[in-house]
């Protein structure tokens, strides 16, 4: 009886707090998994491409159009103040459209592109994101030396975009268009592109050069668009339609920079694109329109395994306080040296390309 009495006496105590203990547990591992939140405030009204300086200047270079209707390269802090305009009207530029900016890791130089002064057809094929006339230039950032490093066929079938360095700064990595755009093809939307590689260095006069230009990636019928290299300089991440029926299959990838070891981190029949990785190099932001009946995109994160995909805007979501209004559509993201944030473009039109540029701050 005595044993009985204890037996039955622990066993209200004891299993009500195991089971107390598991709910708990429970409910918490719930809470970290779906505690993640964003907060997105406005950076500029007008505004496509940034890059956020990992050199400590926190500064961070973006493009807008000005009075001209061209695009120019602009420096502020990101809380807006101290912004300065680097390439309006620069005596050495072409000045029409120049954008895509991108630090060198020093925070000393930007690689960019710039619009040919002269060529056929019209300055909407430069736009940034279209790339049609491009050539990739470097300049210091108080704007006082340029230098083209390299020159681009002047004709509709080549072009250029994205142009990276790589963290260590002693290579560019871009993505070379072979072949036009055609609407009438399916596969080929967009142009078919390559990715490109070289190595960057400074000469004995201080000027810029770039040697041993190599594909990493040829293909010559798919279209691909690479977002640059991965903290430790070992890969290469980008997007690519290839082995797809459509150029709006678009799918994340990343390789390695010798061209081996290409591995697919996205899937379905989703639109995948811009992606990026954090500075620690454990996850991967990138942008994408699934879920979004609108066929807008917002961005999404993953490990760098492909594990562990989660939405983290809501821009497209007419039930989410984010809601845009319309449909929109999401840039490449540039993180903020800690990491906790970004700044990425945030597209109205995909045929103008005009947009506006935000922050977004990630409560983990």
């Amino acid at each position: 009886m005595n044993e009985n009495r204890t037996t039955a006496s622990l066993f209200p105590s004891f299993i009500p707090s195991l089971f107390h203990f598991f709910i708990l547990s429970f409910f918490h591992s719930f809470t970290l998994s779906f505690s993640q939140t964003t907060t997105i405030t406005t950076f500029r009204e007008s505004g496509l491409d940034c890059s956020w300086d990992q050199s400590g200047s926190d500064r961070i270079a973006y493009s807008c159009k000005g009075d001209d209707k061209y695009y120019d390269i602009h420096l502020a802090l990101p809380d807006g103040s101290h912004d300065t305009c680097i390439t309006c009207n620069h005596p050495f530029l072409p000045n029409r459209h120049i954008c895509c900016p991108a630090w060198h890791p020093s925070g000393k130089w930007l690689l960019f592109l710039a619009e040919k002064k002269v060529h056929p057809r019209g300055s909407i094929d430069a736009l940034p994101g279209f790339g049609a006339f491009s050539d990739i230039w470097v300049m210091t950032v108080d704007g006082k030396k340029c230098f083209k490093i390299l020159d681009i066929v002047n004709d509709y079938d080549h072009g250029v975009i994205a142009a990276r360095f790589s963290p260590d700064g002693k290579h560019i990595v871009w993505t070379d268009r072979v072949k036009r755009p055609n609407i009438f093809y399916p596969t080929r939307n967009f142009g078919y592109w390559n990715i490109k590689m070289a190595d960057f260095y400074f000469g004995e006069d201080s000027v810029p050069y770039i040697s041993n230009i190599h594909a990493v990636i040829k293909d010559d019928k798919s279209f691909y668009e690479e977002y640059g290299f991965s903290p430790d300089g070992k890969q290469i991440i980008f997007c690519s339609s290839f082995n797809q029926k459509s150029a709006w299959n678009q799918q994340i990838f990343v390789v390695d920079t010798s061209g081996n070891n290409v591995k697919q981190l996205t899937s379905g029949t989703d639109y995948n694109e811009h992606g990026a990785f954090t500075p620690d190099g454990k996850k991967i932001l990138w942008m994408s329109n699934k879920d979004n009946k609108n066929k807008g995109t917002d961005w999404w994160m993953m490990n760098t395994e492909s594990t562990n995909k989660k939405r983290i805007t809501f821009l497209n979501d007419q039930e989410n306080k984010q809601y845009a209004g319309k449909a929109v559509w999401t840039g490449l993201g540039s993180f903020s040296p800690k990491g906790n944030k970004f700044a990425g473009g945030v597209q109205k039109s995909l045929i103008t390309q005009e947009g506006k540029i935000v922050i977004v701050e990630i409560v983990w």
